[in-house]
């Protein structure tokens, strides 16, 4: 059954531990190895289990550990050819100057080659059970991505969609028909406009190549709605700038007003692990926030 687990979300980092019927893999690797490692853990998972990492964009809080994460368990580095060369030479250009940040090993145990494969914009690829159909999303990054992931064997789809300042034309058709949605809900806009952020960075994560805004995050959610999305999570919240209950009450309000009415929607934390979100609509580790969509 494929299902959907919570290592971390947020300006701090992010990755989604997604299981499908043949393999497991990462969506986004923001945090170092022994991070990545001891969160696997907490959801009862060893690294070595996982196929594959794949990257929506190159930015540090979804990418830091993902060459590290290949190289020293046999990953497979995936996402777009610009975000691929991005984080190699980032990569490449860290380890000239200082070791690897939260590294349980040195640079010389790693003695995997890197294997990478680029997913192709606006088009779909196959691996290990997996078709992913890419799209291309608006963000301050070279190649930002959302995804669909669906099991070949069972035909089940997660949709995932970060980081994006607006919601693109092609996006809403390619949703369309989810098992499991997962999408930022990064900002309240009257918490971002009275923050204590300086006003650029406030323009920057309000604009078009920004971040979504709950208002913006809802009504998409809500035209993704349908009587088979079984369970939606809002991610990548700013600890600043939204609260769970912000982002959960706008997104409830929007989804009742869509007529869907599932008790299955649940805002990502920062620091605690949770999961897995499965098709029965359930998430079964404490860790989850969630706003009941009950009359």
């Amino acid at each position: 059954m494929l299902q959907v687990t919570v290592l971390g979300s947020g300006s701090r980092g992010n990755a989604f531990l997604i299981d499908g019927t043949e393999s497991s893999l990462l969506v986004d690797a923001g945090f170092g190895t022994r991070t990545l490692a001891r969160r696997l853990a907490t959801a009862g998972r060893r690294p070595e289990q996982l196929s594959s990492v794949l990257l929506t964009h190159e930015h540090t809080d979804h990418s830091c550990g993902a060459v590290a994460a290949c190289e020293r368990w046999g990953w497979t580095l995936r996402g777009g050819a610009a975000t691929i060369e991005a984080v190699r030479a980032e990569a490449l250009a860290k380890r000239d100057v200082v070791a690897e940040p939260e590294a349980s090993e040195s640079d010389a145990t790693m003695t995997r080659a890197l294997r990478s494969a680029a997913v192709p914009a606006e088009g779909r690829t196959r691996f290990d059970g997996w078709t992913v159909e890419a799209v291309m999303v608006p963000h301050d990054a070279r190649e930002c991505m959302a995804f669909v992931l669906t099991d070949e064997s069972s035909g089940e789809r997660v949709g995932i969609a970060l980081d994006l300042g607006h919601v693109p034309k092609a996006l809403p058709a390619t949703f369309s028909g989810l098992d499991l949605l997962v999408v930022e809900s990064n900002h309240d806009e009257k918490l971002l406009a009275n923050g204590p952020y300086p006003w650029m960075l406030k323009r920057r994560i309000g604009g078009e190549l920004g971040h979504l805004g709950n208002g913006a995050a809802s009504a998409f959610i809500a035209s993704c709605a349908h009587r088979g999305l079984r369970g939606v999570l809002l991610a990548h919240l700013s600890q600043t700038n939204n609260t769970p209950e912000h982002a959960l009450s706008r997104t409830r309000e929007a989804l009742r007003r869509a007529g869907w009415r599932r008790d299955a929607l649940y805002a990502a934390h920062q620091v605690t692990p949770y999961g897995p979100l499965s098709l029965d609509g359930r998430s079964r580790y404490e860790g989850a926030t969630q706003l009941a969509l009950g009359l």
